[in-house]
């Protein structure tokens, strides 16, 4: 027999359960918009940055906000906490708009619209993180331990070595040069000097960003995500920055060079400096040593010193290094090409360059005239200069043109008298350890170092047709030999 509406027991009111019914409720959607703001934010001012790049970024915490341009913790602060916190509000005043205006609410509606945004911010994660790809990783063959040739069980033999100035230009791409999209070379100082060049120099994962990049071209091995959240390392920035792993600077030392290295951003963002430290880099100079020299913070970006005045430095210590009748290695790495819109400093907005293509154009020629005061000061008679992009360029208002190229390619320069004979037009990351050996004077048994094998001088073992693909594919998973490298 069917009980009366009206003498029906009431439900009960209970106030701490309608109270964490609200609290759920509003935890569930704002992880889902933090989700979402997270991810437009990540992908409008750095392209798609891959897990690895992120994870490795995590484990500096707050050195990473500290050493950083503090116009990206501005960008963090509008996009990943003031958005969503106005997203927030908005959904919940037109869920309760809608909803009150029905005179049935659908309560099962009602109560699946969080859980389904939040399924749906994770999924586009997912999928903008290719995290299935991410896992399978960790399963699949070990190619890095198949591969790598520890560069300490090679013979590098000092032929006639020369000094060597390594330029790490950001996000230098060589398509930057095509004129039929955008209508002029952009980096025709660059483009004129008489230089080797490898036609492919492409980007494989663990280089893309440029802590990764300079671990790939001086030590033949990518960064991996392994040194975050590792059993021995979680949530601490490492002890030491691949320890076991022979690097370029362990061996130019090895050999009685000077290491110096001049950025115009900090050494401790992503832990530069702890990497050059550890491999032999006798002086790491940059933001807070040109602050301490006295340069003011109106005449910096937020990264750090603009090209045009690190180059101009660079001259005076390059002068000094020559000067001292040592062997030399010094290292520049620049800044005002970086993403999203790059840094303008006074200077090449005074020779009448603007936007981002000014930036552009006046990089390529503050790096060439470089090139210019040493071959004028006859240093290339005993100097070689080797000038790479770090990594190819993420978002920035070039982008559309870039991406319309069939192919692109990270440039690369290597400047001085008597260059040896390329063996091949491809390089990747891994490559410059041994080329770099080798275009200096050096022999390298075998031609290879790490996963690199060197493009000059001919050697019997070349790089797999494959070899690209199979890097993109593999050289990410999981490897003991890899770990071991981390090992104190």
């Amino acid at each position: 027999m069917e009980i009366p509406q009206s003498i029906r027991p009431a439900r009960s009111f209970n106030p701490a359960r309608i109270c964490m019914r609200i609290c759920t409720r509003i935890c569930t959607y704002s992880g889902a918009i933090l989700l979402l703001c997270l991810n437009y934010w990540i992908n409008r001012f750095f392209g798609r940055p891959d897990l690895d790049q992120i994870a490795y970024h995590l484990q500096f915490g707050t050195e990473l906000l500290g050493a950083s341009d503090p116009a990206l913790a501005r960008r963090f602060v509008r996009w990943c906490v003031l958005a969503p916190l106005l997203l927030l509000a908005a959904v919940l005043l037109a869920e309760g708009r809608y909803f009150g205006r029905r005179r049935r609410p659908d309560c099962r509606a009602r109560t699946l619209l969080p859980a389904l945004a939040l399924v749906a911010a994770v999924g586009l994660w997912l999928v903008q993180l290719s995290v299935v790809d991410y896992v399978a990783a960790r399963f699949g063959p070990d190619y890095f331990g198949a591969h790598y040739v520890p560069p300490a069980s090679v013979a590098v033999r000092a032929r006639k070595p020369k000094n060597l100035v390594l330029i790490y230009v950001e996000s230098l791409e060589a398509g930057y040069s095509e004129r039929r999209v955008f209508g002029d070379d952009l980096i025709a100082p660059l483009s004129r000097l008489a230089a080797t060049r490898f036609a492919s120099y492409e980007q494989v994962p663990g280089t893309g960003w440029t802590i990764a990049a300079i671990v790939a071209t001086q030590c033949a091995l990518p960064l991996k995500r392994m040194t975050v959240f590792d059993v021995h390392t979680q949530g601490e920035v490492v002890p030491a920055f691949l320890p076991r792993a022979t690097c370029l600077g362990d061996i130019l030392a090895r050999h009685g060079y000077r290491n110096v290295f001049m950025g115009g951003g900090s050494p401790a963002f992503t832990g530069k400096g702890k990497f050059l430290r550890a491999h032999h880099y006798h002086e790491v100079l940059g933001k807070e040593d040109w602050q301490r020299a006295g340069v003011p913070a109106s005449a910096m970006n937020g990264w750090g010193l603009f090209d045009d005045d690190l180059l101009l430095r660079a001259r005076a210590r390059l002068d000094a290094l020559h000067a001292a009748r040592q062997p030399f290695n010094l290292t520049l790495l620049t800044v005002t090409s970086h993403e999203p819109a790059g840094y303008l400093s006074p200077g090449c907005a005074r020779r009448g360059h603007a936007g981002f293509d000014g930036v552009i154009r006046c990089a390529a020629a503050d790096v060439a005239a470089f090139v210019d005061y040493a071959a004028a000061r006859g240093y290339l008679e005993d100097t070689n200069i080797v000038i790479v992009g770090d990594h190819l360029a993420r978002r920035n208002p070039l982008s559309a043109g870039l991406d319309s190229l069939a192919e692109r390619s990270v440039f690369n320069a290597f400047i001085g008298s008597a260059a040896p004979a390329r063996n091949r037009a491809q390089l990747v990351h891994f490559d410059l350890l041994p080329t770099i050996l080798e275009f200096n004077g050096f022999t390298v048994e075998g031609g290879r170092l790490g996963l690199g094998y060197s493009g000059f001088n001919p050697h019997p073992v070349q790089p797999d047709p494959l070899r690209v693909a199979q890097l993109r594919a593999s050289v990410l998973n999981q490897s003991p030999v890899y770990r071991a490298l981390w090992a104190p």
